[in-house]
Order: structure tokens, then C-alpha cells, then sequence
């Protein structure tokens, strides 16, 4: 009988302490993924500040605003979303702290957003998309590469200026030049 106690009381303390560590994760996870944490770093204030104009950044009617991990980190897979987070988590800071963030090449960055936005983000809240646009014929047409190729298109090809309303203006306007031959 008192083994059967102990082990009962053994399990439950596993089970709390499982669901007390997820509920910790969660926490950490969701808190460390939105505009008021990323923009923390002063490097970031351009980005911020064009992320509040855009539609994505909370310039709606409904005020609704995707946070930067629902773009810059992927959310179809559990695992790639830890492992991307966790790069981020230690890439970021430490290029904050040992490189000038003037010498970061961030109009040069905007050119491969490709791979900084994920399309596993757009389609989490844009979902339906393939059905709404079939009816609409402009809104199809445009997206019907897509449908047929998902894999060989990304939603930043066509809309290059999601999420960062601006962004070329802000960078200049906080002292990051374009380099020539670039252009907005």
C-alpha cells in the first residue's frame, strides 16, 4: 500500500511538474516573440517603427497585429520553430553586442526576405486563401503560380513589402544609407 502511495505521488509530481515546465515554455516562447521585445535592441527601431505602419503591425480597422514570430519564424513544424527561435535567440543579440548595427547590411537583408519570412507564417492566418481568391478572378490570377508551385514561390516574392511598411525610408531616416544601385 505505501508503495502504491509513493507512486502515485511520484507520477502526480511528474505530471505537475511536465505541465508546470510547458506552461513555462509557452510563457517564455510567446513573450519573447512580439514587436515590444525585438525591438528592445536599438538596431531594431527603424524595423519597429516600420512594422506600427503596416496593415500587419496593427494599421487595421480592428487593430489586429501578427508579432514577428509569426512571420520570422516557421510555424508548421514544432521543432524547426524551437530550433529557428533559439538561433535567433543567441545569432541576434551576440551580432548586437560585437558588430556595429550601422555596418548590418539591412537594405541588402530586404533583398533576400525570402529567407527571413516564412510562408508557413502567412498561411497560418491567411489559411483560406486558395478559397476565398477562386471568387475573384484578379486576386486567383495572381495567386495561381503559387497554388500550382508552393514550393517554388514564396508569399515575399510578390508582396515584398508585408509586415515593414516603409522600411527603406525608416532605415535612412535612422541613419542607415542604401548602398548605390539599390533602389526601394
Amino acid at each position: 500500500m505505501k508503495k502504491l502511495l509513493v507512486a502515485c505521488l511520484v507520477l502526480f509530481g511528474l505530471g505537475v511538474g511536465v505541465a508546470a515546465s510547458w506552461a513555462l515554455v509557452d510563457t517564455v516562447i510567446h513573450a519573447t516573440g512580439d514587436d515590444e521585445f525585438c525591438s528592445a535592441c536599438h538596431s531594431h527601431a527603424p524595423i519597429s517603427a516600420s512594422y506600427r505602419e503596416d496593415i500587419h503591425g496593427g494599421a487595421n480597422p480592428a487593430g489586429w497585429r501578427a508579432t514577428c514570430s509569426q512571420c520570422h519564424i516557421p510555424q508548421d513544424n514544432a521543432l524547426a520553430y524551437l530550433w529557428v527561435k533559439g538561433v535567433h535567440g543567441v545569432v541576434d543579440p551576440t551580432m548586437e553586442l560585437l558588430k556595429d548595427p550601422h555596418d548590418i547590411d539591412w537594405h541588402g537583408n530586404r533583398e533576400r526576405r525570402a529567407e527571413y519570412v516564412y510562408d508557413s507564417g502567412c498561411l497560418s492566418c491567411h489559411k483560406y486563401l486558395q478559397e476565398t481568391s477562386e471568387g475573384n478572378r484578379r486576386a486567383f490570377r495572381s495567386h495561381r503560380r503559387y497554388f500550382a508551385e508552393p514550393d517554388d514561390y514564396s508569399c515575399v516574392e510578390c508582396h515584398e513589402h508585408v509586415g515593414h511598411k516603409r522600411l527603406g525610408y525608416h532605415l535612412e531616416a535612422m541613419g542607415w544609407q542604401q548602398n548605390e544601385g539599390e533602389s526601394e
